[in-house]
């Protein structure tokens, strides 16, 4: 243990005006709850340890807070704890310190434990999305740079038949996605060589394919206009002879 910590934990001393394990409790249970967000209210444990100052109480509270975090993060033991505090605090304290965090240990192990789940379930979820928009954009940025060259369009399947449905992807109702069930013949074989390609869609990702559709409508419109054109010239101009 190094000096700045030698004295941080000289403020467990300032402990000594609790005078029942259950408000002890009460005083460790507030600061793990507000861990993330620090105390707004801090006039009530002012008033709990008997202080006279907030300027008296802060130093404590980040003191608990440093037991707390090694408590939980760096799987001490009983003994380990006892090393921690100074060499002069009373017999009772440092008992009823290491017991009240024993009492809390395995509830807050367990809070952090699904913290950790959940971020990681976030993240994964968060990484797919991404996947599936940048997957989008390409294929949307690949069709105004890359136009596919008619004389390889006999051997690209076509879509035969499309379903849908819509699934949870958990008990929220908010939480839906639709899966797609596409059918894909290939004309440069037999009438048996069929391909089913099945995949799901969010909101955010149907967006962005919807977009890229427009776009291919768009592209598809102006070359059956440019097609068109010359030919009701020619039709306006034969009418015009005779």
């Amino acid at each position: 243990m190094d000096v700045v910590e030698d004295t941080l934990y000289l403020q467990l001393h300032k402990l000594s005006a609790i005078n029942s394990e259950e408000a002890l409790h009460q005083l460790l249970s507030t600061l793990w709850k507000t861990r993330k967000t620090g105390l707004r209210d801090k006039s009530h444990l002012q008033s709990l340890l008997n202080l006279q100052s907030l300027s008296d109480l802060d130093p404590v509270l980040a003191c608990l807070r440093s037991l707390i975090r090694k408590w939980v993060h760096e799987n001490l033991t009983a003994d380990d704890l006892l090393k921690l505090f100074p060499p002069d605090l009373p017999l009772d304290l440092q008992s009823i310190l290491v017991l009240s965090l024993q009492k809390f240990e395995s509830q807050w192990k367990d809070e952090i434990a699904r913290e950790q789940v959940k971020t990681t379930s976030l993240g994964m979820s968060h990484s797919l999305h991404n996947d599936h928009v940048a997957q989008l954009s390409r294929h949307e940025f690949a069709s105004e740079i890359t136009p596919v060259s008619p004389c390889n369009l006999g051997t690209l399947p076509r879509l035969k038949s499309m379903t849908w449905t819509m699934e949870n992807c958990n008990s929220g109702s908010a939480n839906k996605v639709a899966i797609i069930n596409l059918k894909l013949q290939d004309y440069t074989k037999s009438s048996a060589d069929e391909i089913e390609v099945k995949f799901q869609l969010t909101r955010d990702t149907l967006e962005a394919m919807l977009r890229s559709l427009t776009y291919i409508r768009e592209q598809l419109s102006s070359v059956v206009g440019a097609a068109s054109g010359p030919s009701q010239k020619k039709q306006k101009q034969s009418d015009h002879v005779v």
